[in-house]
Protein backbone atom coordinates (compact mmCIF):
# COMPACT_ATOMS: atom_id res chain seq x y z
CA UNK A 1 0.00 0.00 0.00
CA UNK A 2 1.29 3.13 -0.87
CA UNK A 3 1.01 5.26 1.86
CA UNK A 4 2.94 8.42 0.92
CA UNK A 5 0.64 8.97 -2.22
CA UNK A 6 -3.05 8.30 0.02
CA UNK A 7 -1.13 11.08 2.57
CA UNK A 8 0.17 13.44 -0.75
CA UNK A 9 -4.25 13.37 -0.88
CA UNK A 10 -5.46 14.07 2.37
CA UNK A 11 -2.12 17.25 2.94
CA UNK A 12 -4.12 18.31 -0.84
CA UNK A 13 -7.58 18.51 0.34
CA UNK A 14 -6.71 19.72 4.00
CA UNK A 15 -7.19 21.57 5.84
CA UNK A 16 -11.16 21.65 4.61
CA UNK A 17 -13.87 24.35 6.05
CA UNK A 18 -17.45 24.51 5.91
CA UNK A 19 -18.73 27.78 8.49
CA UNK A 20 -17.00 27.79 11.36
CA UNK A 21 -15.44 24.46 11.18
CA UNK A 22 -12.10 23.84 10.23
CA UNK A 23 -10.93 20.18 9.71
CA UNK A 24 -7.11 19.83 9.88
CA UNK A 25 -4.48 17.04 9.37
CA UNK A 26 -2.51 15.98 12.68
CA UNK A 27 0.37 14.30 13.65
CA UNK A 28 0.98 11.21 12.86
CA UNK A 29 -1.28 11.49 10.09
CA UNK A 30 -2.19 8.23 7.95
CA UNK A 31 -1.41 5.18 10.32
CA UNK A 32 -2.18 1.89 8.83
CA UNK A 33 -3.52 -1.20 11.10
CA UNK A 34 -2.00 -4.27 11.84
CA UNK A 35 -5.04 -5.80 10.08
CA UNK A 36 -4.66 -3.65 6.88
CA UNK A 37 -7.45 -0.88 8.20
CA UNK A 38 -6.55 2.78 7.73
CA UNK A 39 -7.03 5.40 10.01
CA UNK A 40 -5.84 9.52 10.39
CA UNK A 41 -5.89 11.78 12.99
CA UNK A 42 -7.62 14.67 13.12
CA UNK A 43 -7.85 18.39 14.39
CA UNK A 44 -11.59 19.87 14.07
CA UNK A 45 -11.80 23.16 15.15
CA UNK A 46 -14.56 25.45 15.88
CA UNK A 47 -13.49 29.33 14.41
CA UNK A 48 -15.83 30.80 16.61
CA UNK A 49 -16.17 29.41 20.03
CA UNK A 50 -12.55 28.68 19.49
CA UNK A 51 -13.34 25.03 20.87
CA UNK A 52 -11.11 22.34 19.41
CA UNK A 53 -10.82 18.66 19.39
CA UNK A 54 -8.22 16.23 17.82
CA UNK A 55 -8.96 12.35 17.76
CA UNK A 56 -7.59 9.37 15.58
CA UNK A 57 -10.79 8.57 13.41
CA UNK A 58 -11.03 5.50 11.16
CA UNK A 59 -10.76 5.91 7.77
CA UNK A 60 -11.10 2.67 5.64
CA UNK A 61 -11.83 -0.80 7.59
CA UNK A 62 -9.85 -4.02 6.94
CA UNK A 63 -10.97 -6.06 3.76
CA UNK A 64 -10.61 -3.54 0.65
CA UNK A 65 -8.87 -3.67 -2.04
CA UNK A 66 -5.73 -1.32 -3.06
CA UNK A 67 -7.48 0.14 -5.59
CA UNK A 68 -10.82 0.88 -3.92
CA UNK A 69 -8.54 2.54 -0.77
CA UNK A 70 -7.53 5.24 -3.45
CA UNK A 71 -10.75 5.92 -5.33
CA UNK A 72 -12.48 6.15 -1.66
CA UNK A 73 -10.18 8.21 0.18
CA UNK A 74 -9.82 10.72 -2.90
CA UNK A 75 -13.74 11.14 -2.61
CA UNK A 76 -13.77 11.48 0.98
CA UNK A 77 -11.32 14.21 0.70
CA UNK A 78 -12.77 15.89 -2.31
CA UNK A 79 -16.16 15.73 -0.60
CA UNK A 80 -14.66 17.00 2.83
CA UNK A 81 -17.03 20.04 2.39
CA UNK A 82 -20.34 18.86 2.39
CA UNK A 83 -19.66 15.84 4.60
CA UNK A 84 -18.61 18.79 7.16
CA UNK A 85 -21.90 20.48 6.25
CA UNK A 86 -23.97 17.56 6.93
CA UNK A 87 -22.80 17.45 10.57
CA UNK A 88 -22.14 21.11 11.14
CA UNK A 89 -26.27 20.52 10.07
CA UNK A 90 -26.68 18.28 12.49
CA UNK A 91 -24.93 19.68 15.34
CA UNK A 92 -25.78 23.14 14.70
CA UNK A 93 -21.76 23.40 14.63
CA UNK A 94 -21.53 22.32 18.53
CA UNK A 95 -19.60 19.94 20.33
CA UNK A 96 -18.53 18.58 17.14
CA UNK A 97 -15.37 15.99 17.17
CA UNK A 98 -13.14 14.38 14.07
CA UNK A 99 -15.02 11.12 14.73
CA UNK A 100 -18.68 12.31 13.64
CA UNK A 101 -17.13 12.10 9.80
CA UNK A 102 -16.69 8.72 9.80
CA UNK A 103 -19.66 7.84 8.88
CA UNK A 104 -19.21 8.01 4.64
CA UNK A 105 -17.57 4.23 5.67
CA UNK A 106 -21.05 2.75 5.31
CA UNK A 107 -20.68 3.31 1.23
CA UNK A 108 -17.92 0.62 0.87
CA UNK A 109 -21.34 -1.71 1.99
CA UNK A 110 -21.91 -0.74 -1.60
CA UNK A 111 -20.55 -3.32 -3.94
CA UNK A 112 -21.20 -0.96 -7.21
CA UNK A 113 -19.30 1.72 -6.10
CA UNK A 114 -15.73 1.42 -6.94
CA UNK A 115 -14.07 4.19 -8.17
CA UNK A 116 -13.58 7.70 -7.44
CA UNK A 117 -16.22 9.16 -9.66
CA UNK A 118 -18.95 6.60 -7.88
CA UNK A 119 -18.43 6.81 -4.38
CA UNK A 120 -18.57 10.91 -5.34
CA UNK A 121 -21.45 10.59 -6.71
CA UNK A 122 -22.68 9.12 -3.77
CA UNK A 123 -21.58 11.82 -1.76
CA UNK A 124 -23.12 14.13 -3.91
CA UNK A 125 -26.71 13.82 -2.65
CA UNK A 126 -27.11 15.68 1.15
CA UNK A 127 -30.46 13.33 1.28
CA UNK A 128 -28.33 10.42 1.43
CA UNK A 129 -25.59 11.62 3.69
CA UNK A 130 -28.27 13.05 6.15
CA UNK A 131 -29.72 9.20 6.11
CA UNK A 132 -26.18 7.76 6.67
CA UNK A 133 -25.18 9.71 9.86
CA UNK A 134 -28.55 9.19 11.44
CA UNK A 135 -27.97 5.44 11.09
CA UNK A 136 -24.23 5.17 12.61
CA UNK A 137 -25.39 8.03 15.24
CA UNK A 138 -28.50 5.46 16.45
CA UNK A 139 -26.01 2.25 15.81
CA UNK A 140 -23.48 4.17 17.96
CA UNK A 141 -26.05 4.90 20.99
CA UNK A 142 -27.65 1.49 20.68
CA UNK A 143 -23.81 0.09 21.26
CA UNK A 144 -23.58 2.20 24.07
CA UNK A 145 -26.58 1.40 25.22
CA UNK A 146 -26.46 -2.26 25.38
CA UNK A 147 -22.71 -1.58 27.10
CA UNK A 148 -23.67 0.45 29.85
CA UNK A 149 -27.04 -1.77 30.27
CA UNK A 150 -24.56 -5.03 30.52
CA UNK A 151 -22.33 -3.19 33.21
CA UNK A 152 -25.24 -1.91 35.08
CA UNK A 153 -26.55 -5.46 35.05
CA UNK A 154 -29.60 -4.53 32.79
CA UNK A 155 -29.01 -6.76 30.01
CA UNK A 156 -32.10 -8.36 29.94
CA UNK A 157 -33.81 -4.79 29.37
CA UNK A 158 -31.42 -3.66 26.95
CA UNK A 159 -33.82 -3.94 23.32
CA UNK A 160 -36.68 -2.34 25.18
CA UNK A 161 -34.37 0.48 26.24
CA UNK A 162 -32.90 0.39 22.87
CA UNK A 163 -36.75 0.78 21.17
CA UNK A 164 -37.44 3.63 23.55
CA UNK A 165 -34.64 5.92 22.13
CA UNK A 166 -35.74 9.20 20.67
CA UNK A 167 -33.75 11.51 18.33
CA UNK A 168 -35.55 15.31 19.42
CA UNK A 169 -34.32 18.49 17.85
CA UNK A 170 -32.64 21.06 20.94
CA UNK A 171 -32.86 24.58 20.26
CA UNK A 172 -30.03 26.08 21.26
CA UNK A 173 -30.22 30.15 21.90
CA UNK A 174 -27.21 32.11 19.52
CA UNK A 175 -24.82 33.54 20.90
CA UNK A 176 -24.48 36.24 18.39
CA UNK A 177 -28.00 36.79 18.11
CA UNK A 178 -28.51 37.40 14.97
CA UNK A 179 -32.18 37.41 13.71
CA UNK A 180 -31.74 36.09 10.04
CA UNK A 181 -33.95 32.99 9.36
CA UNK A 182 -37.42 32.92 10.17
CA UNK A 183 -37.19 30.17 13.01
CA UNK A 184 -36.83 32.09 16.60
CA UNK A 185 -38.83 32.31 20.12
CA UNK A 186 -40.87 34.21 21.00
CA UNK A 187 -41.12 37.69 18.77
CA UNK A 188 -44.05 37.94 16.40
CA UNK A 189 -45.00 35.48 13.93
CA UNK A 190 -45.12 35.64 9.97
CA UNK A 191 -48.75 36.02 9.26
CA UNK A 192 -51.19 36.20 5.85
CA UNK A 193 -51.96 40.35 5.35
CA UNK A 194 -55.07 40.72 7.19
CA UNK A 195 -54.52 37.49 9.12
CA UNK A 196 -55.84 37.52 12.55
CA UNK A 197 -54.02 37.26 15.38
CA UNK A 198 -54.61 34.41 17.83
CA UNK A 199 -57.25 35.05 20.62
CA UNK A 200 -58.68 33.42 23.66
CA UNK A 201 -61.38 34.55 25.70
CA UNK A 202 -60.51 38.26 23.78
CA UNK A 203 -57.04 37.88 25.11
CA UNK A 204 -54.67 37.97 22.39
CA UNK A 205 -52.14 34.87 23.08
CA UNK A 206 -48.61 34.66 22.86
CA UNK A 207 -45.93 33.70 20.51
CA UNK A 208 -44.04 30.78 22.25
CA UNK A 209 -42.14 29.59 19.18
CA UNK A 210 -42.08 30.18 15.62
CA UNK A 211 -40.02 27.31 13.38
CA UNK A 212 -39.34 27.08 10.23
CA UNK A 213 -39.38 23.39 9.37
CA UNK A 214 -36.72 23.28 6.34
CA UNK A 215 -34.47 24.87 8.41
CA UNK A 216 -35.06 21.82 10.86
CA UNK A 217 -35.93 18.99 9.11
CA UNK A 218 -32.15 18.13 8.79
CA UNK A 219 -32.79 17.22 12.41
CA UNK A 220 -35.75 15.20 12.08
CA UNK A 221 -34.53 11.59 11.85
CA UNK A 222 -38.01 10.01 12.51
CA UNK A 223 -39.81 12.26 9.78
CA UNK A 224 -42.02 13.22 12.20
CA UNK A 225 -42.76 16.94 11.06
CA UNK A 226 -43.60 18.53 7.56
CA UNK A 227 -40.10 18.54 5.74
CA UNK A 228 -41.01 22.82 5.53
CA UNK A 229 -43.87 25.31 6.07
CA UNK A 230 -43.77 27.53 9.31
CA UNK A 231 -45.12 25.62 12.54
CA UNK A 232 -46.60 28.39 15.25
CA UNK A 233 -46.96 27.98 18.80
CA UNK A 234 -49.01 30.28 20.86
CA UNK A 235 -50.03 30.02 24.29
CA UNK A 236 -52.23 31.88 27.03
CA UNK A 237 -49.82 33.44 29.33
CA UNK A 238 -52.10 36.06 31.16
CA UNK A 239 -55.43 34.68 32.21
CA UNK A 240 -56.41 32.35 35.35
CA UNK A 241 -58.11 30.13 32.99
CA UNK A 242 -56.70 26.51 33.32
CA UNK A 243 -55.30 25.65 29.71
CA UNK A 244 -58.07 22.82 29.79
CA UNK A 245 -60.95 24.58 30.30
CA UNK A 246 -63.36 23.74 27.54
CA UNK A 247 -65.40 26.47 28.19
CA UNK A 248 -62.42 29.23 26.97
CA UNK A 249 -61.07 26.77 24.41
CA UNK A 250 -57.51 25.33 24.70
CA UNK A 251 -54.54 27.38 26.34
CA UNK A 252 -52.59 26.23 23.22
CA UNK A 253 -52.71 26.66 19.92
CA UNK A 254 -50.66 25.29 17.25
CA UNK A 255 -51.06 26.54 13.56
CA UNK A 256 -48.84 26.02 10.21
CA UNK A 257 -48.36 28.23 7.69
CA UNK A 258 -47.85 25.99 4.41
CA UNK A 259 -44.50 26.37 2.12
CA UNK A 260 -46.18 27.96 -0.73
CA UNK A 261 -47.48 30.90 0.87
CA UNK A 262 -44.82 33.79 -0.18
CA UNK A 263 -46.85 36.90 1.02
CA UNK A 264 -45.88 36.60 5.29
CA UNK A 265 -45.38 39.60 7.06
CA UNK A 266 -44.13 40.36 10.01
CA UNK A 267 -47.76 40.30 11.95
CA UNK A 268 -48.06 43.85 14.66
CA UNK A 269 -49.20 42.01 17.90
CA UNK A 270 -52.15 43.79 18.74
CA UNK A 271 -52.71 46.00 21.60
CA UNK A 272 -51.99 44.22 25.22
CA UNK A 273 -50.44 41.57 24.20
CA UNK A 274 -47.60 39.87 26.28
CA UNK A 275 -44.76 39.49 24.10
CA UNK A 276 -41.88 36.98 24.75
CA UNK A 277 -38.16 38.57 23.44
CA UNK A 278 -37.45 37.38 20.05
CA UNK A 279 -34.55 34.91 20.14
CA UNK A 280 -32.91 33.11 17.21
CA UNK A 281 -31.87 29.73 17.76
CA UNK A 282 -29.90 27.15 16.33
CA UNK A 283 -31.46 23.46 15.98
CA UNK A 284 -29.15 20.50 16.55
CA UNK A 285 -30.17 16.61 16.65
CA UNK A 286 -30.80 15.64 20.56
CA UNK A 287 -31.07 11.62 21.35
CA UNK A 288 -32.35 10.67 24.39
CA UNK A 289 -34.56 8.46 26.79
CA UNK A 290 -37.74 9.06 28.46
CA UNK A 291 -37.10 10.51 32.06
CA UNK A 292 -37.82 7.99 34.80
CA UNK A 293 -41.00 9.61 35.92
CA UNK A 294 -42.85 8.85 32.90
CA UNK A 295 -45.05 6.30 31.65
CA UNK A 296 -42.80 4.09 29.40
CA UNK A 297 -41.17 2.17 31.47
CA UNK A 298 -43.93 0.66 33.17
CA UNK A 299 -45.60 0.01 29.63
CA UNK A 300 -43.24 -1.20 27.66
CA UNK A 301 -39.94 -2.90 30.10
CA UNK A 302 -40.57 -5.19 33.08
CA UNK A 303 -38.06 -3.24 35.28
CA UNK A 304 -38.56 -2.58 39.18
CA UNK A 305 -38.55 0.63 39.26
CA UNK A 306 -39.48 0.86 42.89
CA UNK A 307 -39.78 -2.75 45.09
CA UNK A 308 -42.07 -3.02 47.67
CA UNK A 309 -40.77 -0.28 49.26
CA UNK A 310 -40.41 3.46 47.36
CA UNK A 311 -38.50 4.51 50.28
CA UNK A 312 -35.98 1.87 49.78
CA UNK A 313 -35.41 1.52 45.69
CA UNK A 314 -34.32 -2.32 44.66
CA UNK A 315 -30.58 -2.09 43.40
CA UNK A 316 -32.03 -2.61 39.81
CA UNK A 317 -33.69 0.96 40.10
CA UNK A 318 -30.58 2.44 41.09
CA UNK A 319 -28.99 1.35 38.40
CA UNK A 320 -31.86 2.40 35.98
CA UNK A 321 -31.24 5.59 37.63
CA UNK A 322 -27.57 5.54 36.93
CA UNK A 323 -28.11 4.67 33.37
CA UNK A 324 -30.59 7.40 32.59
CA UNK A 325 -28.68 10.33 34.02
CA UNK A 326 -25.88 8.99 31.57
CA UNK A 327 -28.38 9.27 28.45
CA UNK A 328 -30.78 11.49 29.68
CA UNK A 329 -29.22 13.76 32.33
CA UNK A 330 -31.87 15.40 34.84
CA UNK A 331 -33.37 18.67 34.64
CA UNK A 332 -30.90 21.12 36.41
CA UNK A 333 -31.06 24.92 37.08
CA UNK A 334 -27.34 24.91 36.14
CA UNK A 335 -28.03 23.28 32.32
CA UNK A 336 -31.57 25.51 31.55
CA UNK A 337 -32.70 26.96 29.35
CA UNK A 338 -33.48 23.44 27.58
CA UNK A 339 -36.01 24.27 24.13
CA UNK A 340 -36.48 21.19 22.08
CA UNK A 341 -38.71 20.23 19.33
CA UNK A 342 -40.01 16.29 19.36
CA UNK A 343 -37.73 13.74 22.10
CA UNK A 344 -38.98 13.42 25.17
CA UNK A 345 -39.61 16.15 27.68
CA UNK A 346 -37.13 17.42 30.75
CA UNK A 347 -39.87 17.39 34.06
CA UNK A 348 -40.28 19.47 36.22
CA UNK A 349 -42.92 18.20 38.13
CA UNK A 350 -44.60 15.04 37.90
CA UNK A 351 -45.76 13.18 34.67
CA UNK A 352 -47.21 15.74 31.60
CA UNK A 353 -47.96 12.43 29.45
CA UNK A 354 -50.52 11.47 32.22
CA UNK A 355 -52.63 14.47 32.38
CA UNK A 356 -52.59 14.86 28.26
CA UNK A 357 -54.38 11.46 28.56
CA UNK A 358 -56.41 12.58 31.30
CA UNK A 359 -57.77 15.51 29.23
CA UNK A 360 -58.35 13.24 26.59
CA UNK A 361 -58.61 9.05 27.14
CA UNK A 362 -59.01 8.27 24.10
CA UNK A 363 -55.13 8.22 23.32
CA UNK A 364 -52.94 6.75 26.16
CA UNK A 365 -50.21 8.11 27.74
CA UNK A 366 -47.52 6.62 25.89
CA UNK A 367 -49.05 7.62 22.65
CA UNK A 368 -48.24 11.57 22.94
CA UNK A 369 -45.54 12.63 21.68
CA UNK A 370 -43.50 15.90 22.69
CA UNK A 371 -44.01 18.56 19.92
CA UNK A 372 -41.93 21.29 21.85
CA UNK A 373 -40.26 22.13 24.94
CA UNK A 374 -40.03 25.55 25.94
CA UNK A 375 -38.12 27.09 28.35
CA UNK A 376 -38.05 30.09 30.58
CA UNK A 377 -35.07 32.69 29.87
CA UNK A 378 -33.68 34.82 32.61
CA UNK A 379 -35.58 38.03 30.68
CA UNK A 380 -38.68 35.70 29.48
CA UNK A 381 -39.70 33.75 32.27
CA UNK A 382 -42.82 31.56 31.76
CA UNK A 383 -44.31 32.21 35.22
CA UNK A 384 -42.05 30.33 38.44
CA UNK A 385 -39.09 29.71 36.09
CA UNK A 386 -41.42 26.99 34.68
CA UNK A 387 -41.89 24.94 31.20
CA UNK A 388 -44.46 24.58 28.71
CA UNK A 389 -44.59 21.28 27.06
CA UNK A 390 -46.94 20.81 23.82
CA UNK A 391 -48.15 17.77 23.55
CA UNK A 392 -49.58 15.75 20.10
CA UNK A 393 -50.92 11.99 19.74
CA UNK A 394 -48.59 10.31 17.64
CA UNK A 395 -51.06 9.57 14.83
CA UNK A 396 -52.76 12.97 14.66
CA UNK A 397 -48.72 14.18 14.41
CA UNK A 398 -48.76 11.81 11.21
CA UNK A 399 -51.76 13.23 9.63
CA UNK A 400 -50.55 16.63 10.10
CA UNK A 401 -53.59 17.62 12.29
CA UNK A 402 -52.42 19.94 14.82
CA UNK A 403 -55.80 21.08 16.46
CA UNK A 404 -55.25 17.91 18.70
CA UNK A 405 -52.10 19.29 20.23
CA UNK A 406 -52.32 20.25 23.93
CA UNK A 407 -50.42 22.03 26.25
CA UNK A 408 -49.33 21.46 30.04
CA UNK A 409 -47.21 24.59 31.46
CA UNK A 410 -45.26 23.66 35.11
CA UNK A 411 -43.80 25.75 37.62
CA UNK A 412 -42.16 26.00 40.68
Amino acid sequence: MNLEALEALLRAGLPAKHAQTRLELAEPGLVLGSDGSLSVRLCLHNDDTRECAEQTVPLVPAGQTLGRIHAYVQAWVQSLPPLLACVVDRTGGLSMTPGMLEFPQVVLNDEQAQTTMQFLERFADPHTLRAWVAEAEAANDEHWIRTVCQDLRLGEHADALVALRRTGISLTPRRDRLTAGRTHLGGVPDLPPGALWPHRRDRPMTLLAQIDLAETSHCDDERLLPPAGLLQIFADLSSDIAWDDTTHGPGVLVMTQPPQARDLIVAPPPAGTETLPHRAVTPAVDPSLPPPDSPFYHDLTDLDLTGDDPTNPSEEFAAFIEFLNEFHPPLDDDDRPRHRLLGYADLLQDDPWRHCATADPSTPPTQWQLLAQIDSEPDAPLGDNGLVYIFIPRDALAAGDFTRAHGVWHMH
